[in-house]
């Protein structure tokens, strides 16, 4: 790639493979913090590369704002619907008042609860998967952080089926139509168990989020908007890793051969398996007043793009930061964000993915990839949607 040639970011295809990390490398080189106005887009945006630069802008949430949201191509009428109602479109202080209700169900404690629970769906998975092969494992894997975060949340065991589809369809559908139609029916589900609960106070889960009063509650409409973002952030991107790292560790059996003899701890390997796979590929803030940015001016009103894949493949952070390395130690990357905003869920992801692990190395030999997998091309939650590997015990 030419020294003088900018790359494409916004090339079609670019995200339907792992080109992109090549792109990325020549910004964090030679234009780390770019201007970009790709087709489409109504305005331009500033396009951040380097790991301590997006760091620097995830932990700024003075003149950071998420509130006009927080990925391109979103529907400036439906952020505004959610902007300081929903957590990860939320400024201080209702992001502060909103947080605090919403990290409750994922307190160490309740975690430590859910621990078994976790092995227990990871365990009936893996067992299927090895039992009865599909032509896709993700038909298999996806199971897992629906069926834990369905339970955890507290909802029907006959729905869990129908709102996984509708979860993966508001992110990933093509269609624009699509995304917002599934996210309606989303917020119109959860809307009638809310209501549903007032009556009846048989969900633990929402009980817990409308028992407090003041500052440490959550109205109807923002509780409705929350619900729905747990859902997301607790299925779509722990599926992401899980595939990814099965991917790696079937392209890779010496990394595989490492965890199987206990050469490395799931634990370690999770990370790794974190900073590769990249679920949540840029994430995106406005600037409130004027930023500087490495060499660039940032003016009010003006969008900044940090692209996680390319921080978490920063030469000045990482060693060798293209190799696949399951005992990488002092695994900074930023898979989960960044300051205020880091995701919630955070420990859940790693404890099903470590739970993964554990029992591929309690029940599985070995693992065959028997075709090229398939990305999504999304930019945004970015990962594989098809995954032909084939674990044997």
């Amino acid at each position: 790639m030419s020294p003088r040639t900018a790359p494409d970011l916004f090339a079609p295809g670019l995200f339907e493979g792992t080109g992109f990390y090549e792109a990325f490398r020549w910004y964090r080189t030679h234009d780390p913090v770019s201007w970009q106005h790709p087709a489409g887009e109504p305005e331009g945006f500033w396009s951040v590369t380097r790991y301590h630069d997006v760091v620097s802008v995830h932990r700024d949430t003075t003149r950071m704002s998420s509130t006009k949201g927080m990925r391109l191509g979103s529907t400036e009428a439906a952020v505004a619907a959610v902007a300081n109602k929903m957590l990860i479109v939320a400024d201080p202080p209702d992001h502060t008042r909103m947080k605090r209700v919403l990290i409750q169900p994922f307190s160490n404690e309740v975690l430590n609860r859910a621990e078994s629970y976790v092995e227990k769906v990871v365990a009936d998975v893996v067992e299927t998967a090895v039992r009865h092969p599909e032509p896709d494992l993700i038909t298999h894997l996806a199971r897992i952080p629906t069926d834990v975060i369905c339970a955890i949340m507290g909802i029907p065991r006959a729905d869990w089926e129908w709102i996984g589809h509708k979860t993966t369809e508001a992110f990933e559908s093509p269609s624009e139509l699509s995304r917002i139609t599934a996210n309606g029916e989303i917020f119109k589900y959860f809307s009638d168990l809310v209501r549903e609960n007032r009556r009846t106070a048989a969900n633990d889960f929402i009980s817990g989020l409308t028992a407090g009063s003041g500052d440490h509650r959550l109205t109807d409409e923002e509780l409705v908007f929350n619900l729905s973002g747990i859902l997301a952030g607790g299925n779509e991107t722990t599926r992401y890793t899980l595939a990814a790292l099965t991917h790696q560790l079937a392209l890779h059996p010496d990394q595989w051969h490492r965890i199987a003899r206990g050469e490395v701890d799931p634990a370690v390997a999770t990370e790794e398996g974190l900073r590769w796979s990249v679920p949540g590929m840029h994430v995106m803030r406005t600037a409130t007043e004027e930023v500087r940015i490495g060499d660039a001016r940032i003016q009010p009103g003006q969008r900044v793009v940090t692209w996680i894949g390319s921080a978490n493949r920063d030469e000045e952070v990482f060693d060798d930061p293209d190799t696949f390395d399951v005992g990488r130690t002092g695994n900074r990357h930023l898979s989960f964000g960044a300051g205020r905003h880091v995701c919630l869920g955070s420990r859940l992801a790693r404890l099903e993915v470590t739970a993964y692990l554990r029992t591929l190395r309690a029940t599985v030999t070995s693992m065959t990839l028997r075709d090229e997998p398939r990305y999504n091309g999304s930019n945004f939650t970015w990962g594989l949607n098809e995954l032909p590997v084939v674990l044997h015990a």
